[in-house]
């Protein structure tokens, strides 16, 4: 050991030395005080000290009369060291904890250079900042607030932290880490336009269905009966498709939402399923058949001949012919295009999700014109596994009424929907694959089409895209709201890239053997923002914001329930569960949609 760590191991010596000197001293004439009544007189600084360690009183002159209780006074001093050596243990594992514990992680993160100031954030990413363009982006509103034009991710630096719905955002978080609860939530609640939100699930469902009531009609397209809806949304798919492009659009849709529409090998064979649903819808719509025609003639190509006749007599100039020759070319051929049109109309094999799509003559139509003129809700809930797999189905639906909204948006003034469509999509890649999501994401919000994606992760959209698709699909999420807990090494990588870097300025200081005395040196260096491991270790609390061209941001989260309307959000939910609970306890059949009783009947049609 050199003469400087001596010197440093002498001093903390001498210190404690002094500091049990004054405190067993103290005891010693304090315990003296209590029971002689007077204090003793110590000869010497460390006279207390040797009373604890020896049991000796002759460094004190004891009060006349009364001798130094040593006994008491070794037991108190023996007590007192018990309770500091306690007292410093806990402080040192409390310390420890600390340092180890998501708070102090936290407000690390929050010291470093290079998160977005509490200036940054006031001039670019708070309610005045998107209240700026509110006049181009919300004229239907006389006075709009901040979430009438802006999606609220969380707060930052004592700030509500806002987004413009011109951006499209998107939310990546495992499964757990409360993308629902402290996110969506929220976000569909705060929607002041029409809005259409997916899920695999009813728990956004049950917590917002009685809130967006208040604010316009609520529609629940609900075929496999997932979230016990009494009434659910009756949609025909054959609607509109006197039109050919609206039967191609729609037999393309379709599609793209199956298992088939998501192999990247077989693109050519979805294509050509796509081309002959869109003619079978056709050959219903133009003959004015139902559904169950559509599932039958899907089942086998020997069975379309009937399809073919209408098409022949009332169709389409050669649609006819080109079915016609379609089911009687090549035996192989025909198999591998009917593969698709099969799996398309598969569902429809359930009674209970072919009823979802026949409306009934007393069912009201559903006018996707008329649902975007005011803040209406669609809510589709649906799943893509099993036998009864609805994803083309819904993504049919999705697609009719964003097609609309295009329309819409390029005949109104300015290019742009005077009421923005919301498009919250959770867990959209479990459900289908939208083909039209990725051209949304990059130019839906210049037309008033406001998109939110949610995904557990990026290769989960890779599966359902192809790469080029899920990457045009991230970079046009010009908002990335980043939660904790992911794994993907490669990807988390990339993130640390993306959030930046900071400067760090390091000391060292070395001690030589040959010389007294040490030497200190500082080192600047550039390190990441975040590492891996600290992006993986984010608390469900704490989020990252990756916004446009300005510095990151870590944002708090706060649940639904801490919202200043939460008291009424609990009553709505609680009674949108007890009405489900009604709807489960009448039909247990819970995987199908329940039976519509006639006195009231569904929602709505869809209808161009």
């Amino acid at each position: 050991m050199n003469q400087g760590m001596m010197g440093k191991a002498a001093a903390v010596i001498v210190a404690a030395g002094l500091l049990l000197a004054l405190a067993f001293g103290f005891l010693t004439e304090a315990l003296t005080q209590l029971v002689c009544g007077a204090r003793p007189t110590p000869d010497h600084l460390f006279a207390g000290l040797v009373v604890a360690v020896t049991g000796n009183p002759a460094g004190y002159t004891a009060p006349e009369g009364c001798p130094i209780p040593v006994t008491v006074i070794r037991i108190v001093d023996f007590l007192a060291v018990l309770l500091a050596a306690g007292l410093v243990v806990w402080v040192l594992v409390a310390v420890r904890r600390y340092r180890e514990s998501d708070r102090a992680f936290i407000t690390d993160l929050r010291t470093r250079p290079g998160f977005a100031t509490s200036s940054e954030i006031r001039d670019h990413l708070s309610a005045k900042a998107v209240l700026r363009r509110a006049t181009q982006l919300r004229p239907d509103i006389r006075k709009p607030t901040a979430t009438d034009v802006g999606w609220r991710v969380g707060r930052s630096r004592g700030q509500d932290v806002y987004v413009s719905i011109e951006d499209s955002v998107a939310l990546e978080g495992p499964p757990r880490s409360g993308k629902g609860y402290r996110v969506l939530i929220s976000a569909i609640l705060d929607w002041s336009g029409p809005l259409i939100t997916t899920s695999t699930t009813n728990d956004n469902l049950t917590a917002t269905m009685r809130m967006r009531q208040t604010r316009g009609t609520v529609h629940v397209f609900d075929p496999q009966g997932l979230t016990g809806t009494r009434h659910p949304l009756r949609v025909s798919p054959i609607a509109g498709c006197e039109d050919p492009l609206v039967s191609m659009q729609r037999g393309a849709a379709i599609i793209t939402g199956t298992a088939l529409g998501t192999s990247r090998s077989n693109e050519e064979w979805a294509q050509a399923s796509g081309v002959v649903l869109g003619r079978l819808l056709h050959a219903a719509a133009v003959g004015h058949k139902s559904i169950a025609e559509v599932y039958d003639w899907g089942t086998s190509p020997a069975q379309t001949r009937d399809a073919v006749d209408i098409l022949k007599a009332d169709g389409t100039p050669g649609w006819g012919d080109s079915l016609d020759a379609t089911i009687s070319g090549d035996e192989k051929l025909v198999s591998s295009i009917w593969f698709g049109v099969q799996g398309a109309v598969a569902p429809l094999a359930v009674p209970q999700i072919r009823d979802a799509l026949m409306p009934r003559p007393s069912d009201p139509v559903f006018h996707p014109r008329q649902f975007l003129e005011s803040a209406n809700t669609l809510y589709l809930i649906g799943s893509s596994s099993g036998a009864s797999a609805m994803g083309g189905w819904l993504g049919a639906v999705l697609d009719d009424i964003v097609e609309v909204a295009r329309t819409t948006a390029l005949a109104s003034p300015g290019s742009r929907l005077t009421h923005p469509l919301g498009l919250i999509l959770d867990e959209i890649a479990n459900m289908f694959r939208w083909g039209n999501l990725p051209r949304i994401m990059a130019d839906g919000g210049g037309r008033g089409i406001c998109t939110f994606i949610v995904l557990q992760a990026l290769s989960q959209a890779e599966t359902s895209w192809s790469r080029a698709e899920a990457d045009t699909i991230w970079a046009a999420a010009t908002a990335k709201v980043l939660l904790g807990g992911a794994s993907h090494v490669d990807h988390l990588r990339d993130i640390e890239s993306l959030l930046g870097s900071r400067d760090t300025h390091r000391h060292q200081r070395s001690w030589s053997t040959r010389e007294t005395g040490h030497s200190t040196s500082e080192h600047h260096e550039r390190r990441p923002l975040m590492s891996v491991d600290e992006i993986r270790r984010l608390p469900p609390t704490t989020g990252l914001l990756a916004y446009r061209n300005r510095r990151s941001v870590l944002l708090d989260l706060a649940g639904w329930d801490e919202r200043a309307d939460a008291h009424a959000i609990k009553t709505g939910k609680r009674e949108t569960e007890q009405e489900q609970q009604r709807v489960f306890d009448t039909n247990p059949r819970t995987s199908t949609v329940p039976e519509s009783e006639p006195a009231e009947p569904a929602e709505a049609v869809t209808e161009e």
